[in-house]
């Protein structure tokens, strides 16, 4: 019976309005992100049926085999479209003609299937993330099975109708194409794979949000647990009573608190880049000068833009945990009121690992893009594939945030508000020193 009575105690305690707004906020936001990347995977799926094909052998055999590739798989017609090619400047083409990737058969392909040969075909791909989704579904891949047994069928009818199906023409059935791949990036061609490419530089790219994501939840927690912790011990009434300006004490917390944060993160982006140099290459040594001919590495002013980036979202962080330090009521409640920090970094974070948020749908987009630290996930890729304006558009945003969230946190520190705020619940009377100053001069009164 003692049990069943201290726990309901302590269930009433922690069952709280607050934590039940929590729990909504949560299951809100997972079931926004389940969409989102319900919808993406069900883009990506699509996206895969269809087919751009630049036929520059143009034979009778090329035709049928295009007609054959529209020729519908499981009830669904593939969607094929011809487009012609005027330069060997992959990158102008792509942009000329609105593509994503195209497939190239190139001249003389038709003579290849003829001499029983292995027939090649080229695909270009403009890579525009390094996100897991976005890469999920290789086209390279749909492409060539669906050639491969365009090719194949083709070559077959055209062998039966002759009579003429020996042995080599038997093995040439078995592998009748192969693929070369070409990846595009911003103005930059290089002959590797988009798949090589992501799967090389994954490890990488992989770590950068989640420094980012622990050093905002960390620089966040340390000023919200100092703030509230000094207004429930009422030490900050005695600190903001001393014969220094408020405006000095908020800036102390906040400067001791970005450079403990912006040290973490130096000993955290050397420790990565260490543990990085250690990890066995193998293979993907040989793709190196590739990848580094595609711009696909951070130069060091690169290095300082991202470093710069992540700084500003530190700092917006802090502004906004010291406001809401300033809210708490007690221990509990200051830990509970993270969540929105929290919220507001993990969604960009889940995203930006798995899929390319330029490609969302406008209003989504552009509601992902209202976080703040958004733009600071988005840093590495932004700048590694030229897109300049999208990075210093989001720098200014933070930085606009930044001021609006400093000015709201100086008026809390500079007024009695800092004293009677609170989240939920009638505000608190004044009390300790300064409220019995107010006493005092309301008594003399």
């Amino acid at each position: 019976m003692k049990f069943m009575n201290l726990f309901k105690k302590e269930l009433r305690e922690m069952v709280t309005v607050q934590m039940i707004a929590i729990l909504v906020m949560i299951y809100l936001g997972m079931t926004l992100l389940g969409n989102v990347m319900e919808k993406q995977v069900e883009k990506v799926a699509k996206d895969s049926a269809k087919i751009v094909i630049c036929d520059q052998d143009n034979t009778d055999f090329t035709k049928a085999v295009i007609e054959l590739m529209k020729t519908p798989v499981n009830g669904e017609p593939n969607e094929v479209t011809l487009v012609e090619f005027e330069s060997e400047d992959y990158a102008k083409e792509l942009d000329r003609l609105d593509k994503k990737s195209v497939v190239i058969i190139p001249k003389g392909f038709t003579d290849q299937v003829n001499n029983g040969e292995t027939a090649e075909f080229t695909y270009v791909n403009r890579m525009t993330s390094l996100s897991t989704m976005s890469n999920i579904s290789s086209g390279s891949e749909t492409a060539k099975a669906l050639i491969t047994a365009s090719v194949t069928s083709a070559l077959y009818n055209d062998k039966i109708k002759n009579n003429q199906l020996n042995a080599k023409e038997v093995a040439q059935l078995e592998k009748p194409v192969d693929i070369k791949e070409k990846t595009v990036v911003a103005e930059k061609t290089g002959d590797i794979a988009s798949s090589t490419v992501s799967s090389i530089k994954q490890m990488e790219t992989m770590f950068l949000p989640i420094i980012v994501f622990l050093l905002i939840m960390y620089s966040s927690q340390m000023v919200l647990n100092a703030v509230s912790t000094e207004k429930i011990d009422k030490t900050l009434e005695t600190l903001l009573s001393a014969p220094v300006s408020r405006l000095a004490v908020l800036s102390s917390k906040m400067l001791a608190a970005g450079v403990v944060a912006a040290a973490y993160a130096v000993v955290m982006m050397f420790g990565m880049n260490g543990m990085l140099n250690k990890i066995p290459k193998g293979d993907t040594e040989q793709y190196k000068e590739a990848i580094e001919g595609l711009g696909l590495t951070l130069s060091g002013g690169q290095f300082v833009l991202v470093g710069l980036q992540m700084f500003v979202s530190i700092l917006i962080a802090l502004s906004i945990s010291l406001v809401l330090g300033v809210l708490a009521k007690d221990a509990k409640s200051g830990q509970s009121l993270l969540l929105p920090i929290q919220l507001m970094s993990m969604v960009p974070y889940m995203l930006s690992m798995f899929m390319d948020i330029k490609t969302l749908d406008p209003v989504i987009r552009y509601l992902i893009y209202a976080i703040p630290f958004t733009h600071t996930f988005m840093a590495n890729e932004n700048l590694m594939f030229g897109n300049y304006t999208l990075y210093f558009g989001g720098l200014i945003y933070q930085l606009a945030l930044l001021m609006l969230c400093m000015g709201f946190a100086i008026r809390v520190f500079t007024s009695d508000r800092i004293f009677t705020m609170t989240l939920g619940g009638k505000p608190k009377k004044s009390g300790g020193l300064f409220g019995k100053k107010k006493a005092a001069h309301a008594e003399d009164e």
